[in-house]
């Protein structure tokens, strides 16, 4: 058989699917697991152990290598798609340091100080520095800075879901744009990031991710 088919892995909230299309995009065959969508150790909290989704999709494609429709000698090329907003931050050895703090979290960081500089001075003559510092209080790393600074200290990357599974399928820290969210400091209109971020509340470990297509393909997933 040859090499034409697209294998695709869909992370969602609730379960972790994979999926065999052939060249005609046709759907030859399917699995899919369900998973826990999040722990919540304190009201408002939603965690999971990054390590489950990593072990959901090896479940999800040994589940599909069974149906006899899906031949792993087929398979050209590797797509993942998954829940967005969720964040993984690991060390420098690409292993997560905590729990995933999952999309769904409403876990907030009050009282940071506002921007500064010359962003602070636009965001006030524009109105809108109590929209930024809500952001500011929304974000995660801000969270982690200032409650768990011993985690932030040894974090060597903070990334999406996305990007901490594209790691563990090519060896690489690279993303696709589309997989960004709008709240991220990326350019979608340069496709790159916006430049190191100044003021207070807001950190560069945020910016010390790659955003590119990886062409390498995913080989564990299909010997």
């Amino acid at each position: 058989m040859s090499a034409d088919h697209l294998l695709a892995i869909d992370v969602g909230t609730q379960s972790v699917r994979a999926l065999l299309f052939g060249p005609d995009g046709s759907l030859a065959a399917k699995a899919k697991i369900p998973i826990e969508p999040y722990v919540s150790p304190r009201p408002g909290w939603a965690e999971k152990d990054p390590e489950s989704y990593w072990t959901a999709i090896g479940q999800a494609c040994t589940a599909l290598w069974g149906d006899p429709a899906a031949r792993r000698d087929s398979v050209a090329g590797v797509a993942l798609t998954t829940q967005r907003g969720t964040v993984v931050v690991v060390d420098r050895d690409g292993l997560p340091l905590r729990p995933a703090i999952v999309w769904l979290d409403q876990r907030r960081t009050p009282g940071l100080p506002p921007v500064g500089g010359i962003s602070g001075l636009a965001f006030r003559v524009l109105g809108v520095r109590d929209t930024v510092a809500a952001f500011q209080a929304d974000a995660e790393a801000n969270w982690l800075r200032v409650n768990e600074p011993e985690v932030w200290a040894r974090t060597a990357k903070f990334l999406l879901l996305s990007g901490f599974l594209v790691h563990r399928l090519v060896g690489r820290y690279v993303d696709a744009d589309a997989a960004q969210v709008g709240y991220l400091p990326f350019d979608f209109k340069r496709r790159r990031w916006a430049g190191a971020a100044t003021g207070s509340g807001e950190s560069r470990r945020s910016t010390r991710r790659c955003c590119r297509t990886s062409c390498r393909p995913a080989r564990s997933l299909v010997r």
